[in-house]
Protein backbone atom coordinates (compact mmCIF):
# COMPACT_ATOMS: atom_id res chain seq x y z
CA UNK A 1 0.00 0.00 0.00
CA UNK A 2 1.15 3.51 -0.76
CA UNK A 3 0.91 5.16 2.66
CA UNK A 4 1.22 8.74 1.43
CA UNK A 5 -2.34 10.03 1.36
CA UNK A 6 -3.81 6.82 2.79
CA UNK A 7 -6.36 7.01 5.62
CA UNK A 8 -5.64 5.10 8.84
CA UNK A 9 -7.50 4.57 12.12
CA UNK A 10 -5.40 3.58 15.15
CA UNK A 11 -6.83 2.69 18.56
CA UNK A 12 -5.13 2.96 21.93
CA UNK A 13 -3.08 5.75 20.38
CA UNK A 14 -2.62 8.04 23.36
CA UNK A 15 0.51 6.30 24.55
CA UNK A 16 2.79 3.31 24.07
CA UNK A 17 2.46 1.12 20.99
CA UNK A 18 -0.54 2.96 19.54
CA UNK A 19 1.16 6.33 19.83
CA UNK A 20 4.27 4.97 18.09
CA UNK A 21 2.17 3.45 15.29
CA UNK A 22 0.16 6.64 14.75
CA UNK A 23 3.33 8.71 14.53
CA UNK A 24 5.05 6.23 12.21
CA UNK A 25 2.12 6.06 9.79
CA UNK A 26 1.79 9.85 9.78
CA UNK A 27 5.53 10.09 9.16
CA UNK A 28 5.01 8.10 5.97
CA UNK A 29 2.32 10.51 4.82
CA UNK A 30 -0.81 8.69 6.01
CA UNK A 31 -3.73 10.72 7.35
CA UNK A 32 -4.28 9.31 10.82
CA UNK A 33 -7.39 9.23 12.99
CA UNK A 34 -6.32 8.12 16.45
CA UNK A 35 -8.50 6.88 19.29
CA UNK A 36 -8.11 6.85 23.06
CA UNK A 37 -10.19 7.48 26.15
CA UNK A 38 -7.88 10.30 27.27
CA UNK A 39 -8.40 13.41 25.15
CA UNK A 40 -5.33 15.21 26.50
CA UNK A 41 -3.04 12.38 25.40
CA UNK A 42 -4.63 12.33 21.94
CA UNK A 43 -4.15 16.07 21.57
CA UNK A 44 -0.49 15.71 22.51
CA UNK A 45 0.00 13.02 19.85
CA UNK A 46 -1.85 15.15 17.28
CA UNK A 47 0.39 18.10 18.09
CA UNK A 48 3.49 15.97 17.54
CA UNK A 49 2.19 14.71 14.20
CA UNK A 50 1.16 18.16 12.98
CA UNK A 51 4.46 19.68 14.07
CA UNK A 52 6.18 17.15 11.79
CA UNK A 53 3.91 18.14 8.89
CA UNK A 54 1.45 15.27 9.22
CA UNK A 55 -2.33 15.04 9.35
CA UNK A 56 -4.00 13.88 12.56
CA UNK A 57 -7.58 13.61 13.81
CA UNK A 58 -7.99 12.95 17.56
CA UNK A 59 -11.09 10.83 18.26
CA UNK A 60 -11.60 10.58 22.04
CA UNK A 61 -14.01 7.97 23.35
CA UNK A 62 -14.48 4.63 25.07
CA UNK A 63 -14.36 1.67 22.70
CA UNK A 64 -16.40 -0.39 25.18
CA UNK A 65 -19.37 1.89 24.47
CA UNK A 66 -21.32 -0.16 21.89
CA UNK A 67 -22.05 2.94 19.78
CA UNK A 68 -18.57 4.44 19.75
CA UNK A 69 -16.70 2.11 17.35
CA UNK A 70 -19.04 2.93 14.47
CA UNK A 71 -18.86 6.62 15.38
CA UNK A 72 -15.05 6.52 15.28
CA UNK A 73 -15.11 4.97 11.81
CA UNK A 74 -17.62 7.57 10.64
CA UNK A 75 -15.44 10.42 11.91
CA UNK A 76 -12.35 9.04 10.19
CA UNK A 77 -14.18 8.63 6.89
CA UNK A 78 -15.85 12.04 7.12
CA UNK A 79 -12.51 13.72 7.78
CA UNK A 80 -10.28 11.80 5.37
CA UNK A 81 -12.77 10.71 2.71
CA UNK A 82 -12.17 6.99 3.12
CA UNK A 83 -10.60 4.36 5.36
CA UNK A 84 -7.89 2.00 4.13
CA UNK A 85 -5.98 0.88 7.19
CA UNK A 86 -7.31 -0.17 10.62
CA UNK A 87 -5.01 -0.84 13.58
CA UNK A 88 -6.74 -2.55 16.51
CA UNK A 89 -4.22 -1.83 19.24
CA UNK A 90 -6.19 -0.79 22.34
CA UNK A 91 -5.80 -3.37 25.09
CA UNK A 92 -5.91 -3.80 28.85
CA UNK A 93 -4.84 -6.50 31.28
CA UNK A 94 -6.05 -7.86 34.60
CA UNK A 95 -3.23 -9.05 36.79
CA UNK A 96 -4.95 -11.54 39.10
CA UNK A 97 -5.35 -15.25 39.53
CA UNK A 98 -8.49 -16.73 38.03
CA UNK A 99 -9.94 -17.16 41.54
CA UNK A 100 -9.39 -13.45 42.20
CA UNK A 101 -10.61 -12.18 38.82
CA UNK A 102 -13.89 -10.33 39.29
CA UNK A 103 -16.70 -10.11 36.74
CA UNK A 104 -15.83 -6.43 36.26
CA UNK A 105 -12.17 -7.25 35.54
CA UNK A 106 -13.12 -10.00 33.09
CA UNK A 107 -15.65 -7.82 31.27
CA UNK A 108 -13.20 -4.92 31.05
CA UNK A 109 -10.52 -7.09 29.44
CA UNK A 110 -12.85 -8.92 27.06
CA UNK A 111 -14.80 -5.77 26.24
CA UNK A 112 -11.66 -3.85 25.29
CA UNK A 113 -9.46 -6.56 23.80
CA UNK A 114 -12.09 -8.52 21.89
CA UNK A 115 -15.63 -7.11 21.71
CA UNK A 116 -14.50 -3.60 20.80
CA UNK A 117 -12.25 -5.04 18.08
CA UNK A 118 -15.19 -6.98 16.67
CA UNK A 119 -17.42 -3.89 16.59
CA UNK A 120 -14.80 -1.55 15.18
CA UNK A 121 -13.71 -3.98 12.48
CA UNK A 122 -17.29 -4.74 11.51
CA UNK A 123 -17.97 -1.02 11.11
CA UNK A 124 -14.78 -0.51 9.09
CA UNK A 125 -15.17 -3.41 6.64
CA UNK A 126 -17.55 -1.68 4.18
CA UNK A 127 -14.88 1.00 3.73
CA UNK A 128 -11.86 -1.30 3.76
CA UNK A 129 -13.31 -3.43 0.96
CA UNK A 130 -13.50 -0.42 -1.38
CA UNK A 131 -10.31 -0.70 -3.38
CA UNK A 132 -8.37 -2.81 -0.89
CA UNK A 133 -7.52 -2.31 2.75
CA UNK A 134 -5.49 -3.65 5.64
CA UNK A 135 -6.41 -4.67 9.20
CA UNK A 136 -3.77 -5.09 11.90
CA UNK A 137 -4.53 -6.86 15.16
CA UNK A 138 -1.98 -6.05 17.86
CA UNK A 139 -2.06 -9.27 19.83
CA UNK A 140 0.55 -10.84 22.11
CA UNK A 141 2.58 -14.00 22.48
CA UNK A 142 0.45 -14.40 25.61
CA UNK A 143 -2.30 -15.56 23.26
CA UNK A 144 -0.34 -18.76 22.73
CA UNK A 145 1.76 -18.92 25.90
CA UNK A 146 -0.21 -19.34 29.15
CA UNK A 147 0.87 -17.09 32.02
CA UNK A 148 -0.23 -17.62 35.61
CA UNK A 149 -2.05 -14.56 36.90
CA UNK A 150 -3.03 -13.35 33.42
CA UNK A 151 -5.84 -15.73 32.50
CA UNK A 152 -8.26 -13.06 31.26
CA UNK A 153 -5.62 -11.30 29.17
CA UNK A 154 -4.25 -14.52 27.68
CA UNK A 155 -7.76 -15.73 26.85
CA UNK A 156 -8.62 -12.42 25.17
CA UNK A 157 -5.51 -12.52 22.98
CA UNK A 158 -6.04 -16.18 22.07
CA UNK A 159 -9.57 -15.30 20.99
CA UNK A 160 -8.30 -12.25 19.08
CA UNK A 161 -5.84 -14.43 17.16
CA UNK A 162 -8.62 -16.79 16.11
CA UNK A 163 -10.97 -13.91 15.25
CA UNK A 164 -8.27 -12.50 12.97
CA UNK A 165 -7.70 -15.86 11.30
CA UNK A 166 -11.40 -16.27 10.55
CA UNK A 167 -11.64 -12.70 9.27
CA UNK A 168 -8.65 -13.20 7.01
CA UNK A 169 -10.35 -16.15 5.30
CA UNK A 170 -13.54 -14.14 4.86
CA UNK A 171 -12.12 -10.96 3.34
CA UNK A 172 -8.90 -11.75 1.52
CA UNK A 173 -10.94 -12.41 -1.62
CA UNK A 174 -12.21 -8.84 -1.30
CA UNK A 175 -8.75 -7.34 -1.34
CA UNK A 176 -8.40 -6.91 2.42
CA UNK A 177 -5.30 -8.15 4.25
CA UNK A 178 -5.58 -9.14 7.91
CA UNK A 179 -2.36 -9.39 9.90
CA UNK A 180 -1.72 -10.30 13.53
CA UNK A 181 1.31 -8.68 15.16
CA UNK A 182 2.15 -10.68 18.28
CA UNK A 183 4.94 -9.16 20.37
CA UNK A 184 6.65 -10.51 23.42
CA UNK A 185 7.59 -8.15 26.24
CA UNK A 186 7.31 -4.48 25.25
CA UNK A 187 8.55 -1.57 27.36
CA UNK A 188 5.26 0.26 27.90
CA UNK A 189 3.30 1.50 30.91
CA UNK A 190 0.87 -1.42 30.59
CA UNK A 191 -1.68 -0.98 33.38
CA UNK A 192 -0.78 -3.01 36.43
CA UNK A 193 2.43 -4.51 35.01
CA UNK A 194 5.17 -4.64 37.64
CA UNK A 195 8.06 -2.38 36.58
CA UNK A 196 11.53 -1.71 37.81
CA UNK A 197 15.08 -2.79 37.19
CA UNK A 198 16.78 -2.97 33.81
CA UNK A 199 14.16 -2.94 31.03
CA UNK A 200 16.59 -2.39 28.17
CA UNK A 201 16.15 -5.99 26.97
CA UNK A 202 12.49 -5.39 26.09
CA UNK A 203 11.05 -4.50 22.71
CA UNK A 204 10.25 -0.81 22.24
CA UNK A 205 6.95 0.55 20.86
CA UNK A 206 8.86 1.87 17.86
CA UNK A 207 9.89 -1.72 17.01
CA UNK A 208 6.25 -2.64 16.44
CA UNK A 209 5.55 0.59 14.59
CA UNK A 210 8.44 -0.06 12.21
CA UNK A 211 7.30 -3.62 11.60
CA UNK A 212 3.76 -2.48 10.81
CA UNK A 213 4.96 0.19 8.38
CA UNK A 214 7.14 -2.38 6.61
CA UNK A 215 4.18 -4.74 6.31
CA UNK A 216 1.84 -2.02 5.09
CA UNK A 217 4.26 -1.05 2.34
CA UNK A 218 4.97 -4.62 1.28
CA UNK A 219 4.25 -6.17 -2.09
CA UNK A 220 0.52 -6.15 -2.84
CA UNK A 221 0.51 -9.82 -3.88
CA UNK A 222 2.09 -10.93 -0.59
CA UNK A 223 0.01 -11.36 2.56
CA UNK A 224 1.75 -12.00 5.88
CA UNK A 225 -1.08 -13.09 8.13
CA UNK A 226 0.93 -13.38 11.37
CA UNK A 227 4.18 -11.82 12.56
CA UNK A 228 5.74 -12.57 15.95
CA UNK A 229 8.24 -10.14 17.49
CA UNK A 230 10.56 -11.04 20.35
CA UNK A 231 13.36 -9.18 22.12
CA UNK A 232 16.66 -9.99 20.44
CA UNK A 233 18.10 -11.01 23.81
CA UNK A 234 16.04 -12.68 26.57
CA UNK A 235 15.73 -11.21 30.01
CA UNK A 236 18.68 -11.90 32.27
CA UNK A 237 17.52 -13.66 35.41
CA UNK A 238 19.12 -14.46 38.72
Amino acid sequence: MELRGASALVTGAGRGIGRAIARALAGQGARVAHVSRTASELEAVAAEIRAAGGVALPVPGDLKDPAFPAQAVERAVASHGRLQLLVNNAGVGAFASLAETTDAMWEDVMGTNLTAVFRLTRAALPHLTKGGGQVYMISSLAGQNPIAGLAAYCASKAALDHLAACLMLEVRGQGVKVTVLAPGSVDTAFAGMPRGGDLSWMLQPDDLAAALVDLAQGREAAHLSRVELRPAQPQKRG
